[in-house]
């Protein structure tokens, strides 16, 4: 049944899943006419009258979204997101494990559970490390079942790939926790400074992370067709990773950054840094931590810093997508803002709440806003105090607040292909190959998850 499932869904989604750019624009259409129908009905956000008009209030909310220097700088350090852990996923080491990894003989499904397992774990360290891990293990897998005549369904193995996405905002690059453990936060007032030990590593995250990390990989497995509708990759999809020409250093300059020691001793001296710094309280695990963790570490497995250098510049083409799409969401962003449309989407939620079910609808409203707004930490910005301030009233735990916000955010993920673009250009495989599979793991998430939310807490 659950291989049914998946083949109606893709389907379907061939046929209907524009590319991730295309969504982005109709997205902005769709939200400036929602906006307009609400400004329109009497609604101005707080009440006051429209100086500028619908269409002026309309243009001036999207023009300061999609300008936004904050937002801009959040682009900015959720670029180094992927850079550093695209870099560090193609280190020798960490290929070299994929490739242990590829050539073992699993079968279809087998290797199914392996891809979506590997991306959960990567993604649950690392979300931009999850979004590369897996698709080069897929692309290896197919590689090799390509060459020894095994029959695999490689858009599967490309959908499994992509299911960390799922769990990653309950890991350790997980933007909402790590930014409530900020002093100084925006929501300071309302939840306090809540560390990591009552949102990542409570037992509640503890629980429903792990079980997605077995679930998702189970059901991906499960949803492998039958060997005679299977289809393989083709040998574009497959061109194997260029290799770095080593250059033998002729100067100083040269030397430093072609010598392994250099790039292994800065490596590993940056990590002592940072982890004598946190062994003082000097800094505590937030996004900018993970953002160096992973640079030093890249740094000190990639070889030298020219493989360093060349590794991030791989990585930064993979972003070029994100680089432009992201101003276009921060545009829809500020549409919602200015028309007061996060407010009401939010609010119209939380209305009929109580302190048992006010988790799941933080949950739900998370799961809404982020189809429009797929970036975790601005849609935390504009959700964060609303959600917070209402569960403070209801007695509901902040930590259980920001975690349900969490699996809610990453929950649609598996509807929007935004941050597949890294994932499809390794794999040489389109959106709408992937979202009909994906589309089953957003069905067992979004039944799951409200489950465990009313019954652990």
């Amino acid at each position: 049944m659950i291989a049914r499932l998946g083949k109606v869904l893709t389907r379907v989604s061939t046929r209907v899943v524009p590319d991730p750019f295309v969504l982005a624009l109709l997205l902005t259409l769709a939200v400036l006419g929602l906006g307009a129908w609400r400004l329109a009905a009497g609604a101005p956000p707080a009440g006051e009258p429209l100086a500028q008009g619908i269409a002026g209030t309309l243009f001036v909310g999207w023009l300061e979204g999609f300008s936004s220097k904050p937002l801009l700088a959040f682009a900015l350090q959720m670029c180094l997101v992927l850079v550093t852990g695209h870099a560090l996923a193609t280190s020798p080491p960490v290929q070299a494990a994929v490739g242990r990894l590829a050539r073992w003989n699993l079968g279809a499904a087998g290797s199914a559970f392996l891809v979506g397992f590997v991306a959960c774990l990567a993604a649950v360290v690392h979300w931009g490390l999850g979004a590369i891990v897996g698709a080069f293990l897929a692309r290896e897998i197919g590689r090799h079942a390509r060459e020894h005549g095994r029959a695999l369904h490689y858009p599967l193995l490309g959908g499994a790939a992509y299911a960390g996405l799922a769990v990653w905002h309950g890991g350790l690059s997980g933007s909402a926790p790590l930014k409530v453990a900020e002093a100084g936060h925006f929501a300071e007032s309302i939840a306090g400074v809540l560390p990591v030990e009552e949102t990542l590593f409570s037992p509640l995250n503890l629980v429903v992370t792990g079980t997605l990390c077995v679930l998702i990989p189970l059901v991906f497995a499960l949803m492998t067709p039958p060997e005679e509708e299977r289809v393989g990759p083709d040998a574009t999809q497959l061109a194997p990773p260029e290799e770095r020409a080593r250059v033998a250093p002729d100067s100083v300059p040269g030397w430093l950054q072609e010598t392994p020691a250099v790039g292994a001793v800065l490596g590993v001296a940056g990590l002592g840094v940072l982890f004598a710094a946190w062994l003082a309280g000097k800094v505590q695990l937030d996004l900018d931590l993970v953002n160096l963790l992973f640079l030093f570490l890249g740094v000190t497995l990639q070889g030298s810093l020219r493989a360093y250098v060349e590794a991030v510049a791989e990585g930064a083409r993979g972003a070029g997508a994100i680089i432009v799409q992201f101003p276009f969401y921060f545009g829809v962003l500020g549409v919602m803002k200015a028309s007061g449309m996060i407010g009401w989407i939010s609010e119209g939620l939380v209305s009929v709440a109580s302190e048992s079910s006010f988790p799941v609808l933080a949950f739900l409203s998370a799961g809404v806003v982020n189809l429009f707004v797929p970036s975790g930490g601005g849609q935390w910005a504009v959700q964060g105090e609303i959600l917070l301030g209402t569960g403070a009233d209801l007695g509901v735990d902040p930590g259980v607040t920001v975690m349900a916000f969490s699996y809610g955010d990453a929950w649609t993920n598996m509807l929007q292909p935004f941050w597949a673009l890294p994932l499809l250009g390794i794999m040489g495989l389109k959106a709408r190959d992937i979202i009909g599979y994906t589309g089953v793991v957003f069905l067992l998430v979004g039944v799951l998850v409200p489950l465990l939310l009313v019954t652990l807490p």
